[in-house]
């Protein structure tokens, strides 16, 4: 450590901040992998600065943990059963090309 150095105090009181609340645009892919990161404990994931790195991961983890409520699934598509990727129709739907 350099000389005169002094750790900085570290603010361990409960939040009480305001709490805010944004609306994200999130594709399944990038769902995904947001899963496979908490499924990893966020392993590979590097911030350097710690204050920043814990709102990160909580951001992250609730977005997860709203994908495995299932009344509130991320994954809805406003499609009428086509396939979110080539817009083609679903096995149930009739074919009109068949």
């Amino acid at each position: 450590m350099p000389a005169g150095h002094e750790e900085a105090p570290w603010d361990k009181s409960p939040d009480k901040t305001p709490v805010l609340q944004y609306n994200v645009r999130v594709s399944q892919r990038d769902l995904n992998e947001l899963k496979h990161l908490v499924d990893r404990n966020f392993a590979g994931m590097t911030i350097a600065w710690l204050p920043v790195s814990l709102a990160v991961t909580r951001i992250i983890q609730q977005i997860t943990d709203l994908d495995k409520n299932e009344d509130i699934a991320l994954d809805n598509y406003d499609n009428d059963g086509t396939c979110p990727v080539c817009k083609a129709p679903s096995t149930e739907q009739d074919d009109p090309y068949d």
